[in-house]
């Protein structure tokens, strides 16, 4: 994932913190968001060019390696997912965005109102 993303998402954060108006937190939201989307596909595209060559076997040993708890009968589509999702929520792009979030939240604000 570039830096610049992240990067740019830390500076909503602090913009944010400036922020108490419920209108100002969603302007910082919409745009955050996109650069949020942008993120995930990145790992996205990341984690499953990584898994494409394992076998189901090795996507078990690595979702659990990295604290995924493998239900039984779980396909390899519903693991990869839950990859992507476990390295994108420990980004510096999905934990700034996630601030933003909280603070905008905090507001009474969000992207849907």
């Amino acid at each position: 994932m570039p830096d610049d993303i992240a990067t740019a998402l830390l500076d909503l954060v602090s913009q944010a913190e400036n922020l108490t108006e419920p209108t100002g937190l969603r302007r910082l939201l919409a745009q955050a968001h996109p650069l949020w989307c942008h993120a995930l596909e990145d790992v996205r595209t990341h984690t499953r060019t990584q898994a494409a060559d394992w076998t189901d076997a090795q996507l078990v040993e690595r979702a659990t390696a990295e604290g995924i708890h493998v239900a039984p009968g779980s396909s390899r589509e519903e693991l990869l997912q839950d990859l992507v999702f476990q390295r994108f929520d420990a980004t510096p792009a999905a934990l700034a965005y996630q601030a933003l979030a909280e603070r905008a939240h905090a507001h009474h604000a969000g992207l849907v109102d």
